[in-house]
């Protein structure tokens, strides 16, 4: 294996640092470090953590949603496969398995849902803002 001159190896080794040199001289003046973001990034105010818990709260809500969402889809399917048995027990009792377990989802998705609302009571907190249980008053 033949080895390449000094000479060129020293020209092509400074023809690869030359761009890096030229980056660091355009950005020497206290530039690097520094990041801006962009003006569609939503400023969190003072306080990041209501920024964050807002992500968390939209981000549950939103769970809640299509998981009611799905819940109706599926009892949907299932409601036509248990039309379009034909009688068959085996797809009858595909159909009724399906419904059970699309209601112990619904009944999962309202569990964790009475949860937060329990813990919003216990601790006075403010998780969910759009959905209210329906009161007396």
């Amino acid at each position: 294996m033949k080895r390449l001159p000094k000479v060129l190896v020293k020209s092509i080794s400074s023809l690869i640092a030359y761009p890096f040199s030229l980056i660091t001289s355009v950005f020497a003046d206290d530039a690097i470090g520094t990041i801006t973001p962009p003006a569609s990034v939503p400023d969190p105010g003072a306080d990041p953590t209501t920024y964050v818990a807002g992500l968390i709260r939209a981000g549950v809500s939103l769970l809640l949603v299509v998981a009611f969402v799905i819940f109706f889809i599926w009892t949907i399917l299932a409601g036509l496969r248990f039309v379009f048995a034909g009688g068959d027990s085996k797809n009858i009792s595909a159909a009724w398995s399906q419904i059970y377990w699309g209601l112990i989802g619904m009944v999962v998705v309202m569990g964790a849902f009475a949860i937060v609302k329990l813990v919003e009571t216990f601790f006075g907190v403010t998780i969910f803002t759009n959905f209210q249980l329906p009161s007396a008053n």
